[in-house]
């Protein structure tokens, strides 16, 4: 994860305690509806996960996931509807900061721009069957690929 200004900011001041960091992910189908856009982690977590990232200050959580689409796979959506949220994850990352990561999840749709893996964040980017999905870097967002294989109705909330 590149860490933002605002949140190097903090950790300076705290350490690595345990804070409240909100999230975003997107949801992007093929035109099947069958196989969702993942990317492979290079940020030192292991695993895939959706695109998003963490919102900054002075972003609405729907501009912070289209700024992370741009950033980490090159493309631009827009945001067709809110999938819903999962307000009590927490997190450990690899550089043992902590953070409870409220996530507001979107269904997005591609409007422009060319898929190409950022190659620091992103390792690589791949449109992947929900059914035989790799293994995810996190529960957070395992949750919001079963509740895609389920065809949950959107508006969950966790």
């Amino acid at each position: 994860m590149v860490m933002e200004q605002y949140f190097k900011n903090i950790r300076q001041k705290i350490g690595h305690d345990e804070i409240i960091m909100p999230g975003v992910a997107g949801v992007l189908f093929d035109e099947t509806r069958q196989k969702v856009l993942l990317e492979q982690r290079g940020d030192g977590e292991i695993g895939w996960s959706l695109v998003g990232g963490m919102q900054n200050i002075d972003e609405s959580a729907m501009t912070s996931l289209i700024r992370e689409f741009k950033e980490e796979a090159g493309i631009d959506v827009q945001i067709k509807a809110l999938i819903g949220i999962d307000t009590n994850f927490h997190h450990v990352f690899p550089s043992g900061d902590k953070a409870q990561i409220p996530m507001t999840l979107f269904e997005v749709e591609q409007i422009g721009g060319q898929l190409k893996a950022d190659g620091d964040e992103t390792l690589s980017l791949s449109y992947v069957p929900l059914s035989d999905h790799p293994k995810m870097y996190n529960t957070q967002h395992q949750l919001a690929i079963d509740q895609m294989i389920k065809q949950a109705p959107y508006g969950w909330y966790f």
